[in-house]
């Protein structure tokens, strides 16, 4: 019997090591002492499996990665800050329906039927509070932001990016206005109710919130971002916000947070949310919920890169946590769980081999645009054929053409049709003026170049824009541009959306209106 039993622990040893293995090939790349890494770490059935890192905490000092180093999550901080919320709906301060104006009344009048719920499923249509002050010329990270700088920007807003509950849009404006419906209710601060109701009960006490980036943080890597060269710059956040990111953590206690944190709210957490139609999203509050059943947050702020992920019918969580801005940590959780025997679920096959129709498509309810190029969607994803004049971009977009007509079916709005329109060929200069928002707070000088319409937002920044449709342009980033004219036809102004993503047909901000001014 004794010889049966350590035999068997033998095996369990060698099977251990042979997992172990198979983690270590996959962050093989990152195993490096003259770059930035990873760490990672598994559980089964509320035990550790698994707990390394690889790579470097801080280059200038030569501190390597450990399994126990805090890094930041990005939006995987956003279910905790979900869980903050249902848990003040549970002792019945709150309501989930509650309109968010009834606690934060410095909102606009365009905000008034937005409520709590629709803010945590990202159905809320609030414009992205980061991509508003993007488009004035100041990239997340490149000076300091606070809440109160938050509110200024969203209360000049006078309208939605749709009427709420009709769409999907990922939005972390409303997860930062959680928080602070968060700190109304309680009359504590984020960080202390979160520390006393989430952190505390459920092991983790490696975690806090950066609710002061000057605050030093024993234990913390520096996060970088990669150059052209081979080096490395660092890359650290300086905004003084929470809610929306930055959560301080280790994938330790990630794990522990997603074993130990069960019953009534974590279930509300992953039921996907409704649209007012009826559609159901594949988000619930502060999760996306895959095809496949897998529960999961993917996180990047500066150069911090993270993923949490928990599979139950495996019964397997993967917490993922990068110090560099290029680790694509979504591919990295799956290699792991492919490792520990996890099937997953591959992109759907090609039925045919079947070419999309190319060309210019417009929304023309919306102002969007899909260009198709040879198999793909230009800056986009490539298009699977599933037979019948249908594509799929990626695992959960799908196109149907007819005709000249394309059909854009998402689980994140309801179908959207767009048109075949033919390539514009205008006359730059008609463009060629000075546009000016209060809502985005900016000027922009748009000028003919070189025969290039170049939009100039000084002293920071310029790009060029190139036609689209009739009084349609793009830019980079995801920005398309839609002009307006007056009773007489000339241009008076322009509508910008910024941060659009193709397959999804929405945008962070959408139609943003600058008037010519000059």
């Amino acid at each position: 019997m004794i010889r049966r039993v350590a035999l068997l622990l033998l095996i369990a040893a060698a099977a251990r090591a042979d997992v172990a293995e198979k983690v270590d090939a996959v962050f093989a790349n990152y195993a490096k002492k003259d770059a930035p890494g990873c760490a990672v770490g598994v559980s089964r059935g509320g035990k550790i499996l698994l707990e390394r890192a690889y790579g470097m905490a801080n280059l200038e000092y030569d501190v390597p990665l450990t399994a126990s180093t805090i890094f930041e999550a990005g939006s995987v901080s956003k279910q905790f800050t979900a869980a903050a919320v249902l848990t003040l709906a549970a002792d019945g301060k709150l309501s989930l329906d509650d309109p968010v104006r009834k606690y934060i009344p410095e909102l606009p009048d365009s905000a008034a039927a937005v409520t709590i719920r629709q803010m945590l499923s990202h159905t809320s249509g609030l414009r992205d509070w980061g991509t508003i002050v993007s488009l004035a010329g100041w990239r997340r990270g490149t000076r300091l932001m606070t809440h109160a700088h938050v509110l200024e920007v969203l209360g000049r807003q006078r309208a939605l990016n749709f009427p709420p509950g009709t769409q999907w849009s990922y939005s972390n404006s409303g997860y930062n206005l959680a928080a602070m419906v968060v700190e109304r209710v309680s009359g504590k601060s984020f960080p202390e109710l979160t520390r006393e109701r989430l952190f505390i009960p459920n092991g983790m006490t490696s975690s806090s919130w950066r609710d002061d980036y000057t605050r030093v943080v024993k234990g913390r890597a520096t996060a970088y971002d990669p150059n052209r060269d081979g080096s490395y710059s660092s890359d650290m956040d300086i905004e003084n916000i929470y809610g929306n990111c930055c959560l301080l953590t280790t994938v330790g206690d990630l794990l522990r947070w997603t074993e130990n944190f069960r019953g009534p709210i974590r279930e509300a957490m992953e039921t996907p949310s409704k649209l007012s139609g009826g559609l159901k999203t594949d988000y619930g509050f502060g999760l996306f919920i895959g095809n496949d059943g897998e529960i999961y947050h993917g996180g990047a702020t500066a150069g911090w890169r993270a993923f949490l992920s928990r599979r139950p019918k495996d019964d397997l969580t993967i917490a993922v946590l990068c110090n560099r801005g290029d680790a694509g940590t979504g591919g990295l959780a799956d290699k792991v769980a492919a490792a520990f025997d996890v099937v997953v679920s591959p992109p759907p096959s090609a039925v045919g081999d079947a070419k999309p129709p190319e060309g210019l498509y417009l929304d023309r309810k919306t102002d969007a645009i899909l260009r198709v190029k040879g198999d793909s969607i230009v800056r986009g994803p490539k298009l699977t054929p599933m037979g019948e004049s249908r594509f799929r971009a990626g695992r959960t977009v799908e196109l149907r053409f007819d005709g000249d007509t394309l059909h854009l079916i998402t689980a994140h709005k309801p179908e959207a049709v767009y048109v075949k329109v033919p390539e514009a060929s205008p006359k730059l200069e008609e463009y060629a003026g000075s546009y000016a928002s209060d809502e985005a707070g900016a000027t922009y000088n748009l000028v003919v170049e070189k025969a290039k319409l170049v939009a100039k937002l000084p002293p920071v920044q310029s790009f060029e824009l190139d036609p689209t449709y009739a009084d349609g342009f793009a830019g980079g980033g995801g920005t398309l541009l839609h002009f307006t004219r007056d009773a007489k036809g000339r241009v008076d102004g322009v509508d910008i959306k910024t941060d659009f993503g193709a397959t999804e047909g929405s945008a962070r901000v959408e139609r943003i209106h600058f008037t010519r001014v000059r």
